[in-house]
């Protein structure tokens, strides 16, 4: 087996985790602690992870990057670790005095300071997993596992201690405590690969290719984080919990299209650097024709059961937040074509000043439309300014990775994926009833069947047909 597919399974799995997990906790920490519990818990992760963004400096890209690089180099391996671990620690200490000054002087910090200190602890504990260096890698195995029985134990803790809306505390707290436990594992397991030196340390050298890196993460951050804190202070907190319940949904199904994009990135980093255009290509026909086919019926399908997902994963009382739900549904392909032109094609051929060009493009667009949607539409404001947003990265990345690669964009494949998945509304309309588990599954079941049926037996396609093949042998070989 490639390892393009056995690092793809690995993801798919862990991709498969973050998907069933979050299915189990979800549900139940919305019921107990409610819209306003939840969008507060939002509110202050979000503000949380807008300084682990700019504290990461943008070294969990050009980390995968550089250890792809230098894994075969082990000396050069070695201090490219140890740098990258000492920036990034550096700067999680100056954004940590930022994080508590800003709190502070927004008035925000009081009554709140348990969560803030947590966010804090959060914070300092971001510095030290270096994920980066396991996907640069390629242990996706390692991380498979590792990241599978830190969410079993998250929703251990989660059923153990969360059990009241006054539980909020609890509830973050867990999120600091996995954290930490993987940080000791992840650091004993990186030691074990590579030793780690502080004399000697050149940091100066990383800070040009980072800058072009972090000033796109931040811009990025702009929209993918700090959308939840300006809607904390435009509006109430449980319109941020409407909001937030949307949009963990449509990540959640969005994980598995994500998976792609970190396998193939190291792949995409070996054909630029032996200037192997032709094998670039091959793996972005790959990727596009998977995010197409499967990113687009998710989202399709999300919008036709964004009710019934909304009331069975959160419950009745985040029902204002099914509007939000079918407004965000396209993102997961957006987001998904976004991976492949932004991570795969421009990050992995060193063209970070083009993607931040385009970053900041949507960046502008994204807080135009937030500060002027917000005041009157609250929560599905910020999921129409994200929606745009997404829509202009596709755009503008799209058009600089296609010129890069010399290829074009499917469109043919696109619109007819798209017309393929309209019967998912008729099909959802005829099988509705009050039950709503019941019309999760008979709309999914069956339109899940009619589209494998157009994949395979109309439009012919090469992946899916051959997925299918392949399960069909291994099921009668079983047999």
């Amino acid at each position: 087996m490639s390892s393009i597919k056995k690092n793809f399974i690995y993801n798919s799995v862990l991709s498969i985790s973050r998907i069933i997990f979050p299915l189990i906790s979800f549900p139940y920490s919305s019921r107990i602690l409610g819209p306003n519990g939840v969008g507060k818990v939002n509110f202050i992760d979000s503000y949380t992870q807008y300084f682990c963004l700019l504290a990461a400096l943008g070294i969990p890209l050009y980390g995968v990057r550089e250890v792809a690089k230098y894994r075969d180099q082990p000396d050069k391996l070695q201090t490219l670790t140890s740098e990258l671990l000492v920036l990034n620690f550096l700067a999680s200490l100056v954004m940590c005095l930022f994080f508590f000054l800003i709190a502070f002087l927004t008035g925000r910090f009081k009554g709140e300071e348990v969560l803030y200190l947590l966010g804090a602890a959060n914070l300092l504990l971001s510095a030290f997993p270096a994920e980066w260096f396991f996907q640069g890698l390629e242990k996706f195995r390692y991380i498979t596992v590792r990241s599978f029985l830190l969410n079993f134990l998250s929703v251990a803790l989660l059923f153990i201690l969360v059990k009241s809306p006054g539980d909020i505390e609890w509830y973050y707290g867990i999120t600091v405590v996995t954290m930490f436990i993987n940080v000791v594992i992840n650091m004993q397991s990186l030691i074990r690969t590579t030793r780690l030196q502080f004399r000697g340390l050149n940091m100066t050298q990383h800070v040009k290719p980072l800058l072009l890196l972090f000033s796109t993460q931040v811009a990025i951050s702009v929209y993918v984080v700090l959308d939840k804190v300006i809607l904390g202070y435009l509006a109430a907190d449980e319109y941020v919990g409407y909001y937030a319940s949307s949009l963990k949904i449509t990540k959640i199904l969005l994980t598995m299209i994500s998976a792609l994009a970190i396998v193939m990135m190291p792949q995409m980093s070996k054909a630029f650097g032996y200037k192997d255009n032709e094998k670039a290509r091959q793996l972005y026909e790959k990727s596009a024709n998977f995010v197409t086919t499967v990113a687009i019926p998710i989202s399709m399908g999300l919008m036709c059961l964004a009710d019934e997902i909304i009331i069975l994963a959160s419950g009745k009382a985040f029902l204002p937040a099914a509007m939000s739900l079918k407004l965000t549904a396209p993102i997961i392909y957006l987001i998904g074509m976004n991976n492949i032109f932004g991570l795969q094609i421009l990050t992995a051929s060193g063209k970070e000043k083009t993607l931040l060009r385009c970053i900041l493009i949507a960046t502008v667009v994204n807080l135009v439309t937030n500060f002027t949607l917000i005041p009157v539409w609250l929560h599905n404001g910020a999921s129409v300014a994200i929606l745009l947003t997404e829509l202009v990265v596709v755009l503008t990345t799209g058009y600089f990775g296609c010129k890069l690669l010399n290829i074009k964009v499917n469109w043919k494949q696109i619109f007819l994926t798209i017309v393929a998945c309209l019967p998912f509304f008729g099909i959802h309309f005829a099988v509705r009833s009050e039950n709503i588990i019941m019309t999760i599954l008979l709309t999914t079941s069956i339109s899940g069947l009619y589209y494998l049926v157009m994949q395979i037996a109309v439009f012919r396609n090469d992946l899916w047909k051959s997925n299918f093949l392949k399960m069909k042998n291994y099921v009668y070989g079983k047999v």
